[in-house]
Protein backbone atom coordinates (compact mmCIF):
# COMPACT_ATOMS: atom_id res chain seq x y z
CA UNK A 1 0.00 0.00 0.00
CA UNK A 2 2.81 2.35 -0.67
CA UNK A 3 2.45 5.76 -1.75
CA UNK A 4 5.27 8.40 -2.50
CA UNK A 5 4.99 12.20 -2.37
CA UNK A 6 7.43 14.05 -4.46
CA UNK A 7 7.01 17.90 -4.86
CA UNK A 8 3.64 17.59 -5.12
CA UNK A 9 1.90 19.59 -3.10
CA UNK A 10 -17.40 26.88 2.47
CA UNK A 11 -25.50 31.27 3.06
CA UNK A 12 -28.78 32.78 5.98
CA UNK A 13 -30.07 35.14 3.69
CA UNK A 14 -31.25 38.82 4.39
CA UNK A 15 -33.96 40.09 2.00
CA UNK A 16 -36.03 42.85 3.07
CA UNK A 17 -39.57 42.14 2.42
CA UNK A 18 -42.41 44.12 3.99
CA UNK A 19 -46.00 45.46 3.30
CA UNK A 20 -45.16 49.34 4.35
CA UNK A 21 -43.19 51.39 6.31
CA UNK A 22 -43.35 49.59 9.51
CA UNK A 23 -43.09 45.74 7.94
CA UNK A 24 -39.90 44.46 10.10
CA UNK A 25 -37.23 42.97 7.89
CA UNK A 26 -37.45 39.11 7.60
CA UNK A 27 -34.65 36.76 6.54
CA UNK A 28 -35.34 34.74 3.46
CA UNK A 29 -34.43 31.93 2.19
CA UNK A 30 -35.24 31.37 -1.04
CA UNK A 31 -31.54 30.94 -2.44
CA UNK A 32 -31.78 34.19 -4.65
CA UNK A 33 -33.33 37.47 -5.14
CA UNK A 34 -32.95 40.84 -5.61
CA UNK A 35 -30.95 41.55 -1.91
CA UNK A 36 -28.10 39.07 -1.66
CA UNK A 37 -28.75 36.30 0.97
CA UNK A 38 -26.10 35.41 3.01
CA UNK A 39 -24.19 32.69 4.88
CA UNK A 40 -21.78 32.08 7.72
CA UNK A 41 -19.59 29.38 7.27
CA UNK A 42 -16.15 27.95 8.62
CA UNK A 43 -13.38 26.93 7.71
CA UNK A 44 -9.73 25.68 8.38
CA UNK A 45 -7.48 28.34 7.16
CA UNK A 46 -4.80 28.27 5.18
CA UNK A 47 -4.53 27.02 1.58
CA UNK A 48 -7.47 25.06 2.84
CA UNK A 49 -9.69 27.92 3.23
CA UNK A 50 -7.69 29.48 0.17
CA UNK A 51 -9.13 26.08 -1.85
CA UNK A 52 -12.97 26.80 -1.05
CA UNK A 53 -13.17 30.81 -0.89
CA UNK A 54 -12.19 29.97 -5.02
CA UNK A 55 -13.28 27.00 -5.95
CA UNK A 56 -16.70 26.63 -3.57
CA UNK A 57 -17.62 30.05 -2.00
CA UNK A 58 -17.21 32.36 -5.09
CA UNK A 59 -19.00 30.31 -7.77
CA UNK A 60 -21.56 29.47 -5.51
CA UNK A 61 -22.47 33.35 -4.44
CA UNK A 62 -22.52 33.93 -7.82
CA UNK A 63 -25.30 30.76 -8.66
CA UNK A 64 -27.23 31.59 -5.62
CA UNK A 65 -26.34 35.12 -5.34
CA UNK A 66 -25.07 34.64 -1.94
CA UNK A 67 -22.67 36.09 0.79
CA UNK A 68 -20.44 33.48 2.46
CA UNK A 69 -18.95 35.21 5.48
CA UNK A 70 -16.12 32.73 6.49
CA UNK A 71 -15.05 32.39 9.89
CA UNK A 72 -11.74 30.52 10.63
CA UNK A 73 -11.97 27.76 13.33
CA UNK A 74 -10.71 24.21 13.81
CA UNK A 75 -13.31 21.37 14.81
CA UNK A 76 -12.86 21.68 18.36
CA UNK A 77 -13.62 25.31 18.61
CA UNK A 78 -15.94 24.93 16.10
CA UNK A 79 -18.04 22.58 18.43
CA UNK A 80 -17.80 24.79 21.44
CA UNK A 81 -18.39 28.01 19.32
CA UNK A 82 -21.68 25.58 18.75
CA UNK A 83 -22.78 24.87 22.00
CA UNK A 84 -21.90 28.59 23.21
CA UNK A 85 -24.52 29.78 20.77
CA UNK A 86 -27.00 26.80 21.24
CA UNK A 87 -30.11 29.21 21.48
CA UNK A 88 -29.10 31.63 18.92
CA UNK A 89 -26.19 30.56 16.16
CA UNK A 90 -24.29 32.63 14.59
CA UNK A 91 -22.87 29.94 12.16
CA UNK A 92 -25.21 28.42 8.94
CA UNK A 93 -22.71 25.64 8.12
CA UNK A 94 -20.30 23.71 10.29
CA UNK A 95 -17.29 21.62 9.04
CA UNK A 96 -15.46 18.76 11.47
CA UNK A 97 -12.48 17.17 10.66
CA UNK A 98 -12.41 14.98 14.13
CA UNK A 99 -15.21 13.12 14.52
CA UNK A 100 -17.03 16.30 16.68
CA UNK A 101 -20.04 15.58 14.48
CA UNK A 102 -21.21 12.56 16.20
CA UNK A 103 -21.03 14.40 19.22
CA UNK A 104 -23.14 17.74 17.71
CA UNK A 105 -25.88 15.46 16.37
CA UNK A 106 -26.19 14.03 19.80
CA UNK A 107 -26.35 17.36 21.36
CA UNK A 108 -29.14 18.56 18.42
CA UNK A 109 -26.21 21.23 17.64
CA UNK A 110 -26.87 20.01 13.74
CA UNK A 111 -29.72 19.32 11.38
CA UNK A 112 -30.53 16.12 9.21
CA UNK A 113 -29.93 16.60 5.90
CA UNK A 114 -33.24 16.93 3.12
CA UNK A 115 -32.25 14.52 0.46
CA UNK A 116 -34.50 16.63 -2.03
CA UNK A 117 -31.56 19.26 -1.43
CA UNK A 118 -28.93 17.09 -1.01
CA UNK A 119 -29.14 15.48 -3.68
CA UNK A 120 -25.29 14.65 -4.45
CA UNK A 121 -24.86 12.35 -1.89
CA UNK A 122 -25.96 9.69 -4.25
CA UNK A 123 -22.69 9.96 -5.68
CA UNK A 124 -20.57 9.57 -2.88
CA UNK A 125 -18.81 6.87 -1.97
CA UNK A 126 -20.02 4.70 0.96
CA UNK A 127 -17.85 5.95 3.70
CA UNK A 128 -18.75 9.43 3.12
CA UNK A 129 -22.40 8.98 4.15
CA UNK A 130 -22.43 7.24 7.43
CA UNK A 131 -24.93 9.54 9.13
CA UNK A 132 -27.72 11.90 7.55
CA UNK A 133 -26.31 14.95 9.51
CA UNK A 134 -23.68 15.94 6.79
CA UNK A 135 -21.42 14.36 4.35
CA UNK A 136 -18.22 14.07 4.05
CA UNK A 137 -16.68 16.36 1.75
CA UNK A 138 -13.24 14.90 1.32
CA UNK A 139 -11.51 12.07 2.45
CA UNK A 140 -7.71 12.42 3.87
CA UNK A 141 -5.24 9.98 5.30
CA UNK A 142 -3.01 9.88 8.36
CA UNK A 143 0.28 7.79 7.55
CA UNK A 144 4.10 8.85 8.17
CA UNK A 145 5.29 11.88 6.71
CA UNK A 146 9.45 11.88 5.86
CA UNK A 147 11.77 14.34 4.90
CA UNK A 148 13.28 12.45 1.90
CA UNK A 149 16.82 13.95 1.62
CA UNK A 150 17.49 13.03 5.33
CA UNK A 151 15.96 9.69 5.03
CA UNK A 152 17.39 7.65 2.63
CA UNK A 153 15.20 4.56 2.48
CA UNK A 154 11.37 5.73 2.20
CA UNK A 155 9.93 3.91 5.34
CA UNK A 156 7.38 1.37 4.82
CA UNK A 157 5.85 0.40 8.32
CA UNK A 158 4.94 2.37 11.01
CA UNK A 159 7.57 0.55 13.09
CA UNK A 160 9.95 2.26 11.04
CA UNK A 161 9.13 5.24 13.95
CA UNK A 162 10.81 3.65 15.97
CA UNK A 163 14.73 2.53 14.18
CA UNK A 164 17.60 3.96 16.10
CA UNK A 165 18.95 6.23 13.46
CA UNK A 166 15.51 8.33 14.27
CA UNK A 167 16.53 8.58 18.03
CA UNK A 168 15.79 12.27 19.22
CA UNK A 169 14.28 12.76 15.21
CA UNK A 170 10.60 11.80 15.36
CA UNK A 171 7.93 14.32 15.69
CA UNK A 172 4.72 13.45 18.28
CA UNK A 173 1.37 14.56 17.85
CA UNK A 174 -0.57 15.47 21.13
CA UNK A 175 -3.90 13.98 21.39
CA UNK A 176 -5.43 17.09 21.32
CA UNK A 177 -4.86 17.16 17.78
CA UNK A 178 -7.43 14.67 15.63
CA UNK A 179 -4.01 12.73 14.08
CA UNK A 180 -2.50 12.38 17.39
CA UNK A 181 -5.74 10.60 18.83
CA UNK A 182 -5.89 8.61 15.42
CA UNK A 183 -2.44 7.52 16.05
CA UNK A 184 -3.09 6.28 19.15
CA UNK A 185 -5.84 4.21 18.51
CA UNK A 186 -3.79 2.90 15.57
CA UNK A 187 -1.28 1.47 17.77
CA UNK A 188 -3.74 -0.04 20.07
CA UNK A 189 -5.19 -1.64 16.82
CA UNK A 190 -1.97 -2.77 15.85
CA UNK A 191 -1.36 -4.03 18.89
CA UNK A 192 -4.15 -6.23 20.40
CA UNK A 193 -6.18 -3.13 21.13
CA UNK A 194 -8.83 -1.02 19.54
CA UNK A 195 -10.92 1.94 21.21
CA UNK A 196 -12.24 -0.46 23.58
CA UNK A 197 -9.18 -1.27 24.90
CA UNK A 198 -6.48 1.21 24.27
CA UNK A 199 -3.72 0.67 26.84
CA UNK A 200 -1.81 -1.12 23.99
CA UNK A 201 -1.52 2.14 22.25
CA UNK A 202 -0.68 3.83 25.38
CA UNK A 203 2.06 1.33 25.98
CA UNK A 204 3.70 1.83 22.63
CA UNK A 205 3.91 4.87 22.53
CA UNK A 206 5.78 5.22 25.62
CA UNK A 207 8.26 3.42 24.17
CA UNK A 208 8.74 5.83 20.99
CA UNK A 209 9.13 8.71 23.76
CA UNK A 210 13.11 8.22 24.06
CA UNK A 211 12.93 8.39 19.86
CA UNK A 212 10.80 12.04 20.04
CA UNK A 213 12.17 15.10 19.12
CA UNK A 214 9.25 17.33 20.02
CA UNK A 215 5.40 16.82 20.93
CA UNK A 216 2.87 19.26 19.33
CA UNK A 217 -0.51 20.07 18.90
CA UNK A 218 -1.19 22.19 15.66
CA UNK A 219 -0.19 21.90 11.93
CA UNK A 220 1.82 25.05 11.61
CA UNK A 221 4.51 23.88 14.49
CA UNK A 222 5.19 20.49 13.11
CA UNK A 223 5.45 22.28 9.90
CA UNK A 224 8.19 24.15 11.54
CA UNK A 225 9.84 21.15 13.04
CA UNK A 226 10.85 19.65 9.67
CA UNK A 227 11.83 23.26 7.76
CA UNK A 228 14.41 23.19 10.74
CA UNK A 229 15.27 19.59 10.44
CA UNK A 230 14.51 18.94 14.10
CA UNK A 231 12.18 16.33 12.63
CA UNK A 232 12.63 14.15 10.14
CA UNK A 233 9.85 11.57 10.51
CA UNK A 234 6.02 11.88 11.82
CA UNK A 235 2.79 10.15 11.88
CA UNK A 236 0.67 12.72 9.71
CA UNK A 237 -1.57 13.68 6.91
CA UNK A 238 -1.23 13.00 3.38
CA UNK A 239 -3.05 16.63 2.93
CA UNK A 240 -0.42 18.45 4.90
CA UNK A 241 2.23 16.69 3.42
CA UNK A 242 1.05 18.15 0.31
CA UNK A 243 0.95 20.99 1.61
CA UNK A 244 4.33 21.60 3.29
CA UNK A 245 5.83 20.58 0.09
CA UNK A 246 3.93 22.63 -2.13
CA UNK A 247 5.98 25.23 0.46
CA UNK A 248 9.40 23.90 -1.01
CA UNK A 249 9.89 21.83 1.80
CA UNK A 250 11.45 17.81 0.67
CA UNK A 251 8.45 16.28 2.18
CA UNK A 252 7.47 12.38 1.40
CA UNK A 253 4.59 10.58 2.48
CA UNK A 254 3.50 6.86 2.76
CA UNK A 255 0.76 4.78 3.83
CA UNK A 256 2.20 2.04 5.86
CA UNK A 257 1.79 -1.59 5.38
CA UNK A 258 -0.37 -2.12 7.97
CA UNK A 259 -2.71 1.11 6.96
CA UNK A 260 -3.65 4.22 7.62
CA UNK A 261 -6.38 6.11 9.54
CA UNK A 262 -9.10 7.77 7.58
CA UNK A 263 -10.13 11.19 8.10
CA UNK A 264 -12.54 12.24 6.89
CA UNK A 265 -13.76 16.08 6.61
CA UNK A 266 -17.66 16.61 7.13
CA UNK A 267 -20.07 19.58 6.35
CA UNK A 268 -23.24 20.25 8.58
CA UNK A 269 -25.80 22.43 8.79
CA UNK A 270 -26.39 23.77 12.36
CA UNK A 271 -29.61 23.81 13.88
CA UNK A 272 -31.07 27.15 14.36
CA UNK A 273 -30.15 28.68 11.50
CA UNK A 274 -32.49 30.91 9.48
CA UNK A 275 -31.85 29.75 5.94
CA UNK A 276 -31.56 25.64 6.35
CA UNK A 277 -32.39 25.35 2.60
CA UNK A 278 -29.54 28.10 1.46
CA UNK A 279 -27.27 25.91 3.86
CA UNK A 280 -28.27 22.31 2.44
CA UNK A 281 -27.57 24.01 -0.94
CA UNK A 282 -24.08 25.15 -0.19
CA UNK A 283 -23.37 21.56 1.23
CA UNK A 284 -24.66 20.11 -1.80
CA UNK A 285 -22.49 22.33 -4.19
CA UNK A 286 -19.66 20.91 -2.01
CA UNK A 287 -20.43 17.21 -3.56
CA UNK A 288 -19.99 18.72 -7.07
CA UNK A 289 -17.56 16.67 -9.26
CA UNK A 290 -15.52 20.09 -10.52
CA UNK A 291 -15.48 21.72 -7.40
CA UNK A 292 -13.93 18.74 -5.75
CA UNK A 293 -11.29 17.80 -8.37
CA UNK A 294 -9.93 21.29 -8.17
CA UNK A 295 -10.20 20.83 -4.16
CA UNK A 296 -8.21 17.85 -4.16
CA UNK A 297 -5.76 19.26 -7.31
CA UNK A 298 -4.84 22.65 -4.61
CA UNK A 299 -4.61 20.74 -1.16
CA UNK A 300 -4.09 17.19 -1.51
CA UNK A 301 -7.39 15.56 0.13
CA UNK A 302 -9.04 13.51 -1.67
CA UNK A 303 -12.39 13.46 -3.50
CA UNK A 304 -15.39 11.77 -2.11
CA UNK A 305 -17.81 12.16 -4.81
CA UNK A 306 -16.88 8.74 -7.13
CA UNK A 307 -17.66 10.47 -10.37
CA UNK A 308 -14.24 12.87 -10.17
CA UNK A 309 -11.24 11.78 -12.06
CA UNK A 310 -7.71 13.18 -11.13
CA UNK A 311 -4.39 12.68 -12.42
CA UNK A 312 -2.35 9.36 -11.90
CA UNK A 313 0.27 11.36 -10.00
CA UNK A 314 -2.02 12.93 -7.82
CA UNK A 315 -4.18 9.68 -6.91
CA UNK A 316 -0.25 8.63 -5.93
CA UNK A 317 -0.65 10.52 -2.87
CA UNK A 318 -4.41 10.53 -1.51
CA UNK A 319 -6.53 7.83 -0.57
CA UNK A 320 -8.70 7.83 -4.32
CA UNK A 321 -10.66 5.31 -5.65
CA UNK A 322 -12.87 2.74 -4.61
CA UNK A 323 -9.86 0.12 -3.54
CA UNK A 324 -8.21 2.89 -1.47
CA UNK A 325 -10.76 4.36 0.14
CA UNK A 326 -12.56 1.05 1.29
CA UNK A 327 -9.15 0.11 2.76
CA UNK A 328 -9.05 2.74 5.32
CA UNK A 329 -9.24 1.92 9.19
CA UNK A 330 -11.92 3.83 10.69
CA UNK A 331 -11.86 5.00 13.98
CA UNK A 332 -14.29 4.51 16.57
CA UNK A 333 -15.80 7.92 17.37
CA UNK A 334 -18.23 7.39 20.12
CA UNK A 335 -16.29 5.86 22.14
CA UNK A 336 -13.07 8.16 21.37
CA UNK A 337 -15.20 10.70 22.44
CA UNK A 338 -16.64 9.40 25.55
CA UNK A 339 -13.11 8.49 26.69
CA UNK A 340 -11.11 11.16 25.40
CA UNK A 341 -10.37 13.27 28.60
CA UNK A 342 -9.42 10.13 30.45
CA UNK A 343 -7.24 9.23 27.59
CA UNK A 344 -5.97 13.47 27.44
CA UNK A 345 -4.90 13.21 31.39
CA UNK A 346 -3.35 9.96 30.80
CA UNK A 347 -1.67 10.90 27.90
CA UNK A 348 -0.36 14.27 29.49
CA UNK A 349 1.05 12.59 32.53
CA UNK A 350 3.13 9.61 30.13
CA UNK A 351 4.92 12.78 27.71
CA UNK A 352 5.53 14.68 30.78
CA UNK A 353 7.72 12.08 32.66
Amino acid sequence: MKKALGSLLLAGSLVLAGCGNDAKPEKSDNGGGEEPNKLVVTSFGGDYEKAQMEYLIKPFEKEFNAEVEVVTLYSADALAKLRAQKNAPEIDVVQFSGGQEIQAAKEDLILEMDSDIVKNTGELYDNAKKTNYGPAIAFDALGLLYNTELVKEAPTSWEDLWKKEYKGKVGLVDISNTYGLQFLAMMAKLHGGDEENIDPGFEKIKTLLPNTASVVATTPDMGNLFAQEEVVIAPYDAGYAFNFSKQGQPIGFVIPDEGAMAVFINMQVVKGTESPKLAQEFVNYSLRPEVQKAFAEETGFAPTNKNVEISEELAKVMPYGEEAVNSLVDLNWEVANNNKDDWTDRWNKMISQ
